[in-house]
């Protein structure tokens, strides 16, 4: 694997790594069972310095931001205002050296560009704090994730995507707590923008897998993408047997959403790329619903239960988790995870 052959019958070293079989595979020029077996070569399963290594350092960025949270908590009143400013403006722009000296792709350079994103958004909430401008939540976390939007995009590291997805998430959440009032349309509405914002980021991982790209690669980020969708998804079914027979006009709209994701994420990663993890996300996500509409029609709809409903209710919970369970070792089995 460490090797290939040149026209004039000489030998090139050539290094191989897990981007370059992830490429290949993706590009569908090496089999599954091909891309298995070159990476229990190049990375075995008792390698475990490399997982080590990689533990430490995020384990390092995190501890390391979270002082420097606390520091500046714990000191306020002390520190000037233009210091404060200054010090987090000089993190972040060493964050941003770090990057341009040792290049990208590397773990190093990927918690320095996750550490630069975080940096802005201290540097915005001690701003705020400063100043007292007056912005809503919302307004931080959007100015948070517009500002190192290009960085992210330019950066092309999984790990920033995931802190920067993280900011627009709660951008959207806390746009939709503060703007709108409270109320059916209200609950569906914020879990359908979740579902269409982060779709489409799944849908576009995807693309840039099939087409070659290697930083999207890595299966976590799918499963970090999958898995706020189907929460999404699975609150708004829970909402929606909740008010059954009540329907507002967001249900109608949600009697067809709820039902498509559970089934697109069962066809897409059972038939076209098997994902036992995003599975499961998703086998979760319906014995939940499977099981509170259940108790929702042994209890009539109201409100009061009695100990029958809870002793059924228990072994029907036994019974929809214990399929869900013998379901996804079926798969596992048929797709060798």
């Amino acid at each position: 694997m460490n090797a290939d052959v040149t026209d004039d019958g000489g030998i090139d070293r050539i290094r191989v790594d897990r981007r370059i079989v992830d490429r290949l595979s993706a590009r569908g020029l090496v089999s599954p069972a091909a891309r298995d077996f070159a990476l229990d070569l190049i990375e075995p399963p008792r390698r475990w310095g490399l997982w080590v290594s990689r533990l430490v350092t995020v384990l390092g960025m995190s501890l390391t931001l979270a002082g420097i949270v606390y520091f500046f908590a714990f000191n306020w009143d002390r520190i000037p205002p233009l210091v404060k400013l200054a010090a987090i403006a000089l993190l972040i722009a060493a964050a941003v050296a770090a990057v341009a000296i040792a290049g990208f792709g590397r773990l190093v350079t990927d918690a320095a560009t996750s550490a630069a994103v975080i940096l802005v958004g201290v540097f915005l909430a001690v701003f705020g704090q400063i100043y007292q401008t007056g912005a809503d939540a919302w307004q931080l976390f959007v100015g948070w994730a517009a500002l190192t939007l290009a960085f992210a995009v330019l950066a092309g590291s999984a790990a920033a995507w995931a802190v920067w997805l993280a900011v627009a998430n709660v951008a959207i959440l806390t746009w939709w707590d503060q703007t709108h009032p409270w109320g059916a349309d209200f609950r569906a509405g914020r879990e359908f923008t979740l579902i269409a914002f982060d779709g489409a980021f799944l849908v576009a991982r995807e693309l840039l897998v099939e087409r070659g790209f290697s930083w999207p690669a890595p299966r976590w980020t799918r499963f970090y993408l999958a898995v706020p969708i189907l929460v999404a998804a699975t609150l708004t079914g829970i909402d929606l047997l909740e008010r059954w027979g009540r329907a507002a006009t967001a249900d109608r709209v949600a009697m067809l959403v709820v039902p498509t994701v559970f089934v697109a994420f069962w066809y897409v990663y059972r038939r076209l790329r098997p994902d036992v993890a995003v599975l499961a996300a998703t086998a979760i996500g319906a014995a939940v619903l499977t099981d509170f509409a259940l108790f929702r029609l042994l209890s009539s709809g109201g409100r009061s239960t009695d100990v029958g409903i809870l002793f059924i209710m228990g072994f029907a919970t036994l019974g929809i988790f214990g399929v869900a369970v013998a379901w996804l070792r079926s798969v596992a089995r048929d797709t060798g995870a």
